[in-house]
């Protein structure tokens, strides 16, 4: 069987597609991953052949135009999902002018794609294959709870995603997708996707060595910050200030620190390298089974890496999904948030000492953890659609 991945450019919309990948090549299949120029060394990194597709489009700058301009006529209002969406449109176009023809001679059996991808049910339609979504976290509602008919996709979608998906006569409604795999727990959902089969998440990063000291017990609750891979895409250094406030008052405790921040993160550390463990890129996969908390910014996939080791967290949410995936996670009791604007010394030690010494919290966390591990593997998700596409 033939299975064609593509994503939206980002890679943090890339890396929960990998294991599926992986899953469907160990067992014989071929596989090609379909995604522009930025992401094709992530691709090729993980061990999977890539296609590139759309790179007359440069996606990430046509986004960060897009919000600052939105930004500038409303004022700091946030931007509208009609604005939002016009570069996602664009970058659709763009992937479908190469994609398409790549797709009609490939002729995949399956189309598996991240949900912002927009440009998958096209080339899904144009290879007479059935398109799988594979969700990364809280599927925002006012996008995907549409789906419940095509009348209520074409009255709430944005307007320019409409005309783009019936330009390709691209199906609207609950046959939008014929499947999706959607490693989100229960108690994080925001819209119950239609076709869903719910799957185990888990984490992937880029390889990295691991260092001796992981094996080693800390002596103390060990705790790890991270700011994921998209905010330092789109607000820079600016992205580093909150991370390094906790950080500030997270070695007033006593814990181990680990800042896991990149290169940038290291270097406006200062000298509060002494007082942490900085690391410059370490798959949270590698990590997290040896902490006790997590601190993040509430990318989905850094909070479903924590949930599906059991970590209870702390979210500082400021962009995109973000906040939603933050007010779900406090709901469920597995995790605390804190806005921008609540971040004090006092607020971080208040929330680390609940996470920390609050059975509750961790009691919620582990469980969230073991019920994704009694969840169907990417191995078993990929013989269950190979099923259903061979009928």
């Amino acid at each position: 069987m033939r299975v064609l991945f593509t994503s939206a450019t980002f890679a943090s919309h890339l890396y929960p597609l990998v294991p599926l990948a992986w899953a469907f090549r160990a067992a014989g299949h071929e596989v090609r991953v379909a995604v522009q120029p930025p992401l094709l060394g992530e691709v090729t990194a993980a061990g999977l052949p890539a296609v590139e597709a759309g790179g007359d489009l440069d996606f990430i700058v046509e986004l960060k135009q897009a919000v600052g301009s939105a930004l500038a006529e409303s004022g700091g209002a946030p931007p509208t999902l009609e604005q939002i969406m016009v570069p996602h449109v664009r970058a659709a176009a763009a992937v479908a002018a190469d994609l398409v023809p790549f797709a009609r001679r490939w002729a995949p059996d399956l189309v598996v794609a991240d949900p912002a991808a927009f440009v998958a049910p096209v080339v899904a339609r144009a290879a007479g294959a059935p398109l799988a979504l594979n969700t990364w976290g809280p599927m925002p509602a006012d996008l995907w709870s549409h789906l419940t008919s095509e009348r209520a996709v074409r009255e709430n979608w944005p307007k320019t995603l409409v005309a783009f998906l019936d330009e390709w006569d691209a199906p609207l409604g609950p046959d939008y997708a014929a499947y999706c795999v959607d490693p989100c727990p229960d108690e994080l959902l925001a819209v119950r996707m239609p076709n869903r089969y719910p799957a185990r998440f888990v984490p992937y990063g880029r390889a990295a060595v691991a260092p001796s000291w992981l094996a080693e017990p800390a002596g103390r609750p060990r705790v790890c910050i991270t700011w994921g891979t998209t905010n330092g895409a789109f607000l820079g250094a600016d992205a580093l200030a909150a991370p390094l406030t906790i950080i500030d008052a997270l070695t007033a405790l006593d814990v181990e620190v680990v800042a896991a921040l990149g290169k940038a993160g290291a270097e406006l550390l200062g000298d509060r390298r002494e007082r942490v463990r900085a690391v410059d890129w370490m798959p949270l996969s590698t990590l997290l089974p040896t902490c006790d908390a997590l601190v993040s910014q509430g990318g989905p996939g850094t909070v479903l890496a924590a949930v599906a080791h059991g970590v209870p967290q702390l979210v500082v949410p400021s962009i995109s999904a973000q906040p939603l995936g933050a007010e779900l996670l406090a709901a469920s009791g597995a995790g605390l948030s804190l806005t921008p604007g609540e971040l004090t010394a006092e607020s971080v030690t208040a929330a680390m000492s609940e996470l920390l010494t609050g059975a509750s919290v961790r009691d919620a966390a582990r469980t969230l953890g073991e019920r994704n591990a009694a969840r169907p593997s990417p191995a078993e998700i990929a013989r269950t659609l190979e099923a259903l596409v061979r009928g």
